[in-house]
């Protein structure tokens, strides 16, 4: 898949916003069969779901991204299902635990074309990230989940995000080593601009790849913290002139702003 800055969830049971996937600015949308959508309205969602692939409201715009539920539930069986008859560009799999698991439904998703992106949310999820990164060479990106683990651990939230820098950085390292994209989780708060661009900041800084959205209105913001500001541009721009200047392919070093360049 292209680069994934922002991943923007869309409820399953949502037909009008199902209608607008297309024309979204995010770089991803996880049409959500999951948590987004209530026990009750389950299979209405994998109906709606469903017409708008047929009516092609899915394609044409963002990667799109199927969210089913986990293994464990009377869902499941019917969202893999429908995950084959739509071959998204991937399916996620949330609760990620099990790498058994993870590889065999892997294997059955690149049967119609579709990488796998995982969602790391439990304590188990972030102890085996690596494991479950590896198990399969479909797995295309770990996507963290704050919610869940947050709970899990009895964690308290802080401006920082002191209290999950352990599991930031073990689900990047997993995606690195497995060479996945690794996108940070939602800022639930979605109409504070100024917490999200600080959330995102820290994992930008950390070396995420993007962030998960819950809203339209994040998109943008993360779009620009994911994105090369004009600094790193001019730097990368001098850099590339001072080798080309230098002769850096007969020297094998050059000098660029009286920093050495390899």
């Amino acid at each position: 898949m292209s680069p994934l800055r922002s991943v923007l969830y869309v409820p399953g049971s949502r037909p009008g916003m199902l209608a607008k996937v297309a024309t979204l600015d995010a770089d991803a949308v996880i049409v959500d069969l999951e948590d987004a959508v209530a026990p009750a309205a389950k299979d209405r969602a994998r109906e709606e779901v469903r017409r708008a692939a047929e009516a092609g409201t899915l394609r044409g715009g963002p990667a799109l991204m199927l969210r089913v539920n986990p293994s464990a539930t009377p869902w499941h069986a019917a969202d893999v299902d429908l995950a084959a008859r739509l071959a998204p560009d991937a399916v996620v799999l949330p609760k990620a635990e099990a790498p058994a698991v993870v590889a065999r439904l892997a294997e059955r998703f690149a049967g119609h074309d579709s990488a796998t992106a995982l969602m790391i949310e439990t304590p188990n999820g972030v102890g085996r990230a690596a494991e479950l990164a590896a198990c399969h060479p479909r797995i295309a990106a770990l996507v963290y989940g704050s919610a869940d683990y947050r709970v899990a651990l009895g964690a308290r939230p802080d401006g920082t995000r002191a209290w999950e820098r352990h599991a930031l950085e073990a689900i990047l390292l997993a995606a690195r080593r497995a060479g996945a994209a690794a996108i940070d989780a939602v800022q639930f708060r979605f109409r504070d601009m100024e917490g999200l661009e600080r959330d995102a900041r820290v994992a930008r800084d950390l070396g995420y790849d993007g962030k998960s959205c819950i809203h339209p209105g994040q998109v943008a913001v993360v779009n620009r913290v994911f994105s090369s500001d004009p600094d790193e541009i001019a730097w990368a721009q001098r850099v590339l002139a001072a080798w080309r200047d230098g002769d850096g392919d007969a020297h094998g070093v050059v000098v660029a702003g009286g920093e050495m360049i390899e």
